[in-house]
């Protein structure tokens, strides 16, 4: 569902918010706490989805990142590629 408007600055990377909206999904751990990409496939087909309304909206974007291919951003997440997104 959805948090903020997408017009609105969210607050997901430090440095980075600006200039950048935040997608966020529920899982990411193993039933142990490691970290394991646990994506349903009804996750999955959302955030395609998502990822393909936000490009015709907003045809500029170039380039899909996680947190972790942030530079000076110190977190996991997410646990998939989320780079491989930017071709849907």
């Amino acid at each position: 569902h959805a948090c903020r408007p997408v017009e609105r600055m969210g607050s997901h990377a430090l440095g980075y918010n600006a200039h950048s909206i935040g997608i966020c999904y529920e899982g990411g751990l193993s039933p142990s706490g490691c970290i394991s990409d646990t994506r349903t496939p009804k996750q999955k087909e959302a955030m395609k989805h998502l990822i393909q309304e936000l490009h015709h909206r907003f045809p500029g974007i170039r380039t899909i990142l996680g947190h972790r291919d942030l530079p000076g951003v110190q977190k996991a997440c997410p646990c998939f590629d989320a780079t491989k997104l930017q071709y849907l």
